[in-house]
């Protein structure tokens, strides 16, 4: 490990930032809106097909020309060339900030070309279940707060779940969830979505060779337990690059930065249960709010009940 990121320092991992990674992806979106084939663009701005394709990648870092070339063959304009030139312009920088909640144009490009790169995940989640994690229900409650409007909410909520193709493709990366146990009894949301999105992770734990699920007791050391949830993506050709998501911005962390995070990662896998362990306590919360559901559900039926048969009394 100390050879290889000393190999990383000596060629720098400046090629390989977030924010070339962002680019890269906001590149080929804008390719195939346009309806471009990667070789005929390649010949239109007199490039080779390999040399695209590693730009688009974030593999290699374009320059400001030849991504100018890119936007007129493509004929971009508004906000999408406006995006891809403001990523440009800084492409070569370690890391990045990006404005804008998850489902803003630059802040989801950055997010799943990490996600699309990253050969593993470490993510910790003390309070909500992870994104890559939520089901449908559950990501409407997530998202509503950040946008109300129903319409676009559902366009949210359908892209946050097209994000799992990376646990359930052809080649799933390989994922470790670390999750706070207070998540499994948190009121945010009703308790029937809860238990099915319990119900779905317990299964995953099951079925899955590449997602292992740890819990991290209330019992952990304080000092053990970082209080900010956060992603580590690790990548096959370039040192991990760490995200933290906070309320209207992304911060995408590379080199030192981002190095800090081992420590931390470190002490979540001291503290954390077993998978094992995790399973039972999981498989336990969702057996007691199903049958809390139940027990509502009678009470409700028996209710329902009392009400039909004292309007027949009175009839």
């Amino acid at each position: 490990m100390g050879a290889r990121r000393r190999e990383w320092r000596a060629r720098g991992s400046g090629m390989l930032s977030p924010r070339v990674r962002a680019l890269g992806a906001t590149l080929r979106s804008a390719r195939l809106d346009a309806r471009f084939g990667l070789r005929e663009l390649a010949r239109r701005i007199g490039t080779s097909p390999a040399l695209l394709s590693n730009w688009e990648l974030g593999q290699r870092a374009p320059s400001t020309e030849d991504v100018s070339s890119i936007l007129g063959a493509l004929g971009a304009i508004g906000d999408t060339k406006e995006l891809i030139l403001s990523l440009a312009s800084g492409a070569l920088g370690p890391g990045w900030f990006t404005p804008g909640t998850q489902s803003s144009p630059a802040h989801f490009a950055t997010l799943t070309a990490h996600e699309r790169a990253a050969t593993g995940l470490v993510v910790w989640a003390p309070l909500l279940v992870p994104d890559l994690l939520q089901i449908a229900d559950y990501a409407r409650f997530a998202c509503a707060s950040e946008q109300p409007d129903p319409g676009v909410l559902e366009q949210v909520v359908a892209a946050r779940l097209r994000r799992r193709d990376v646990l359930f493709g052809v080649d799933p990366v390989q994922v470790e969830f670390f999750i706070g146990d207070a998540l499994l009894r948190s009121v945010f949301t009703d308790d029937d979505v809860m238990c099915r999105q319990l119900r779905f992770i317990a299964d995953l734990m099951v079925m899955s060779r590449t997602i292992r699920v740890r819990i991290l007791p209330d019992g952990a050391a304080p000092r053990l337990v970082p209080s900010g949830a956060f992603t580590q993506y690790r990548m096959k050709d370039a040192p991990p690059v760490i995200y933290c998501s906070h309320h209207g911005m992304g911060a995408f962390l590379a080199d030192a930065q981002a190095a800090l995070y081992e420590d931390l990662i470190e002490r979540l896998d001291e503290a954390a249960l077993s998978q094992a362990d995790s399973l039972v306590l999981l498989t336990e919360e969702t057996t007691r709010l199903a049958r809390a559901l139940e027990s509502q559900r009678e009470v409700n039926d028996a209710t329902l009940a009392e009400i039909l048969a004292a309007e027949e009394r009175i009839d």
